[in-house]
């Protein structure tokens, strides 16, 4: 399929070559034919985004909490991103990595707020050390950014009483609710 993409590209710019040689008035059969490939490049894109959203509800539908446990650190970020992408949020980003500024994930919320995620996967409930780093992205390199904290297995109370309305924090629970479409975590006010 991918093959005879470019072949059909090829074939259509000869016969617009063709029509502009042979034609009374070839720019506008250029002008045309350059609309419609602009018209069938916009609808192939269209097309693919939707394709590709089908595809992130379907993933998301299949997988239980259970699988989450057997996820690596990243299979539980592209997790949550496709989480994100099918609850509505654009713009999605793994950003996930040794140099990633202390933020897993950006988006943008469904009412074009910036948004920075971090994810945990842990054996364990996160402590308050790691709520207190991902507050210091929030106020230094991600200003400006609402944020959500998404941990696979839980906070502890410290954890809970550190983050305050500063972010959403999203638990083990919160996340079935999540997965299974019942309760989208909305985001904090600003």
């Amino acid at each position: 399929m991918r093959g005879s993409l470019p072949l059909a590209a090829v074939v259509l710019l000869l016969g617009f070559g063709w029509l502009f040689d042979n034609a009374d008035r070839p720019g506008l059969w250029l002008g045309g034919g350059v609309a419609a490939l602009a018209g069938a490049a916009a609808l192939g894109w269209w097309a693919w985004s939707r394709a590709r959203l089908a595809r992130e509800r379907w993933i998301v539908g299949r997988t239980g909490i259970a699988a989450v446990d057997t996820m690596t650190g990243t299979e539980f970020e592209h997790h949550v991103a496709r989480l994100l992408r099918t609850h509505g949020y654009t713009r999605v980003t793994v950003v996930g990595g040794a140099s990633d500024g202390g933020v897993d994930l950006r988006a943008q919320t469904p009412d074009g707020r910036p948004l920075a995620v971090q994810c945990k996967r842990w054996r364990r409930p996160v402590p308050p050390n790691e709520v207190r780093a991902f507050l210091g992205a929030l106020a230094g390199g991600h200003r400006g950014y609402l944020g959500m904290f998404v941990a696979a297995n839980g906070f502890t109370r410290e954890a809970v009483r550190e983050a305050g309305d500063g972010m959403v924090l999203v638990d083990r629970h919160a996340l079935g609710l999540w997965m299974a479409g019942e309760r989208v975590p909305a985001p904090p006010p600003r």
